[in-house]
């Protein structure tokens, strides 16, 4: 079969090349599963149709080119086409006969172009007697949207076997009796739609009057501004299968009352996704929809396949309305996601529970982003469900104090369980399965007292799992099997927490886990065994966390594909990670390491090195920067090429540390010695600390505060603008101001004392007006106090605009035990300077490491 194709290929070349010369070809050509010959002319600059391919094609692909006009006998030659594809181009004419010899064309597409379809000949395609499919929307816009809009049904009533007709639709339409031939059209789609309320305009009962009524499909979405619908618009279509109004603002009340031709008859798709807008608020179109007993008079009655009513404004619905269907065994799926429904509360939440428990055959079920009204909610497509978006990695939680529990099964027949981003859930809820289909699984951000149980059943079939922004703590996953899962998503969970009191946090096994994302959770280290359980990860997303090196546990994944630790404190890659990255060449994986901290000097040479001679995959490699020694940013790869022009002096460097090594060795037995006896004390005491922090390790030492801030009055803006949302609202820390946590009749004195007592850290604000204020000396003084004989961590010193000579004595006399962190006092500089980011990260990593 091959040989024969290879030899029907090089013929056909063969004659090509006669045909045309020494010229080259400008079409390519390829077969189809039929054997049948394709010719791709698209993106070729053609201005006319060529007529110089082969005789022999049954699709031609011409898009994207220049052609200006279809002149008459276009296609002559071409007498085997059924597929004829020229959208794309600039067709503004079309002649009478320029489809002269198509009578097998299927498919003609010339949509995205820039016909006037009102001034197409009469029988323009009356040769086009077998065409099912015509496209011919995306087309030019009626400058007159004030008169009446004729499509020409001259034109398109010679198209008796035309099944699917993609068009625009313009102002007034009116389309003429000529449409009535059309008596085997079962999909008509408006894929640009240009109607809006002025004029007094609506589509009348008349509109569609003349199309056939065995119609299946009808699609009239992206219609974004208000227009009227007249009662009896969609009387003319009682065998619909498919409406869909989606993204077409003609709000709810409307879209409910023209459901009365379908009234106790089946239906697979009604689409009304965000039919409903916030810019239509008016007495009888309100933004806030009620649903009502009488509203739902003829959708409740209808037995629908899947129904999509998300962000249609629904605020409320009363007895016997929104879910008081007569069928809902017909339910597949059901979305009513971006309400401002109270369904988590627990008379609704019963309700829509209910109706779950009714819907025996439902496999997609979505109410997420109920409550409030979410700037970008994220919405599955009602036609593929698997065609979800998931969120970004952030969320906004508003707390809520519900008092109610809730046991449920879900039906066996569900595959897709979606209610992410609710603000108010039960104080417990059980959840049993019995032969559940269920695959994919999101409960994420939601606001949780107690984690939901699922039995064992729920979770056999499960693909896919989302537990982001849900903190870790309360989810309790027992040590079951997941044999299914493929996906993981516990992004925003908190893992750092449960990583602190070396809690176990992936107790469940799942062998067939593929990827894994766990971003965003201030994970600075992971054990060892990690994922142990889970060899055959490919893909892992570990990208903004607080990682310094890249875990070791990494190299136990042999099949990792995909590895991004974006965004951490990463400084170089150790050998033994090195070595293991090498072996993995074969199979390719990216590594993403974009904005880390990568260090440039004589101890990360051997990095370097490696960087410029690895064939590992870096993704955006070239653009990694690194910290050079003087403290300047500069690129990794340019660094890497230009390694002994960078560190020319590292061997002489090297020499000279063996050499103060061997001169050091020749006092080893004078110099301790000596030392011990000066400085007896101070090692005593250095002892006592080592000591004492391994006891505070042991007994589980809890701090009041984070830490104690000493500041002045000129730094209160700054603290207020710049310090506090850092550290309080984006690093989740606890710091003490002597203004705001210090209670009015405490003794000013003992009350800072003890608050420095009870701080982990305590951080300085220096300015030069630092002394002048009242208790700045004092609380030096009380730092140095705990920091030399309790259990204070660090000091840490902020310089703002002030010259070396004025730093207070106090602190330069304790300069060894101090971190110094310059930072400009201009809340605008901090945002826009590369220097201050990498501050704030050296403030983060100093207040997150003891």
């Amino acid at each position: 079969m091959k040989m024969n194709q290879l030899r029907r290929m090089f013929l056909l070349f063969i004659m090509l090349t006669i045909v045309n010369g020494n010229h080259a070809m400008p079409c390519t050509y390829s077969w189809n599963r039929k054997h049948e010959l394709i010719a791709h002319c698209e993106n070729q600059g053609f201005t006319s149709v060529p007529m110089n391919l082969s005789r022999d094609i049954s699709e031609l692909i011409l898009s994207n080119n220049s052609v200006r006009m279809l002149q008459n006998d276009s296609f002559v030659h071409y007498t085997k086409l059924e597929i004829l594809i020229l959208n794309k181009n600039r067709i503004s004419e079309i002649k009478e006969d320029a489809f002269v010899g198509l009578h097998l064309l299927k498919v003609l597409k010339v949509n995205d172009n820039l016909i006037n379809i009102r001034t197409l000949p009469r029988g323009v395609f009356r040769h086009l007697s077998d065409l099912i499919d015509l496209d011919i929307s995306l087309n030019k816009k009626s400058l007159d949207e004030n008169t009446a809009f004729v499509y020409p049904d001259g034109a398109f009533s010679t198209l008796r076997s035309l099944q699917n007709l993609s068009i625009d639709l313009f102002m007034f339409p009116e389309f003429g009796a000529g449409f009535s031939s059309l008596k085997n059209l079962t999909v008509l789609k408006f894929s640009q739609c240009y109607l809006r309320n002025s004029s007094q305009f609506r589509l009348s009962n008349s509109t569609f009057e003349h199309f056939s009524s065995n119609l299946k499909e009808l699609y009239i979405s992206g219609c974004r501004n208000f227009f009227l619908l007249e009662y009896g618009l969609l009387e003319y279509f009682p065998h619909l299968k498919i409406l869909d109004f989606s993204e077409s603002y003609v709000h709810l009340y409307q879209a409910l009352r023209i459901l009365h031709p379908f009234q106790n008859k089946n239906m697979s798709v009604i689409n009304f996704h965000h039919i409903s807008d916030n810019s239509i608020n008016e007495d009888d179109f309100p933004y806030s929809v009620v649903l009502t007993a009488e509203l739902m008079t003829y959708l409740r009655t209808i037995c629908i396949e899947a129904l999509d009513l998300s962000k249609t404004g629904i605020v409320d619905y009363q007895h016997n309305s929104l879910l008081s269907f007569e069928h809902p065994e017909c339910f597949k799926t059901f979305i009513i996601s971006a309400n401002r429904l109270p369904a988590t509360t627990a008379r609704y939440s019963l309700q829509l529970y209910s109706f779950l428990m009714k819907a025996i055959n439902i496999k997609v079920y979505d109410v997420s982003y109920l409550t409030i009204d979410y700037a970008h909610p994220v919405f599955i497509n009602v036609y593929n469900t698997e065609s979800v978006y998931h969120l970004p990695k952030s969320g906004k939680y508003f707390q809520m104090s519900p008092h109610w529990n809730i046991n449920y099964s879900l039906p066996s027949s569900i595959e897709f369980l979606r209610f992410t981003h609710i603000q108010s859930t039960p104080s417990s809820a059980s959840i049993t399965c019995k032969n559940t289909s269920l695959k994919y699984l999101d409960v994420s951000y939601g606001v949780y007292k107690r984690y939901p149980k699922f039995s064992e059943d729920c979770l056999k079939q499960l693909e896919y799992l989302d537990i982001s922004g849900i903190s870790v703590a309360i989810i309790t996953f027992p040590s079951m099997l997941l044999p299914k899962l493929v996906v993981l998503k516990m992004t925003n969970a908190r893992i750092d927490q449960i990583v602190r009191k070396g809690r176990e946090w992936m107790s469940f096994r799942a062998p067939a886990l593929r990827e894994v994302d766990i971003s965003f959770n201030n994970i600075w280290t992971l054990e060892e065994t990690t994922f142990f359980e889970q060899p055959h990860i490919t893909h892992l997303n570990m990208s903004n966390n607080l990682f310094r090196t890249i875990p070791n546990f990494v190299t136990k994944l042999q099949k990792l594909k995909s590895l991004d630790l974006s965004n951490n404190l990463i400084t170089s890659i150790d050998s033994d990670i090195r070595k293991w990255l090498n072996r993995m060449t074969r199979s390719h994986p990216i590594l993403h390491l974009d904005n880390n901290a990568f260090m440039c000097s004589c101890d990360t040479l051997d990095f370097l090195l490696w960087f410029e001679k690895t064939n590992v995959i870096f993704y955006n490699g070239d653009n990694y920067t690194c910290t050079m020694s003087n403290n300047k940013q500069i690129l990794l790869k340019e660094v890497a090429k230009n390694t002994n022009k960078y560190f020319a002096d590292c061997k002489a460097t090297l020499w000279l540390i063996v050499g103060i090594i061997l001169v050091a060795s020749a006092f080893g037995v004078f110099v301790p010695l000596s030392l011990l006896y000066n400085y007896r004390w101070n090692i005593i005491l250095y002892m006592y600390r080592k000591v004492r922090r391994v006891v505070e390790k042991n007994l589980h030492a809890n701090y009041l505060y984070d830490a104690y801030v000493s500041y002045e009055e000129r730094s209160v803006l700054w603290i207020q603008k710049c310090l506090l949302p850092k550290i309080e609202e984006e690093w989740g820390l606890k710091v003490c101001l002597h203004d705001r946590d210090l209670l009015p009749g405490d003794i000013t004195a003992d009350a800072k004392a003890e608050s420095i007592q009870q701080s982990r850290h305590v951080v300085f604000i220096i300015t030069e007006h630092f002394t002048e204020g009242k208790w700045g000396r004092f609380e030096i003084d009380r730092a140095k106090y705990e920091k030399y004989t309790t259990n204070l961590r660090k000091i840490i010193v902020i310089l703002q605009n002030i010259r070396i000579e004025d730093i207070p004595d106090e602190i330069v006399n304790i300069s060894n035990d101090v971190c110094f962190i310059e930072m400009a006092l201009d809340e605008n500089e901090i945002i826009n300077s590369t220097d201050n980011q990498r501050d704030w990260l050296k403030l983060k990593a100093l207040l997150y490491l003891n």
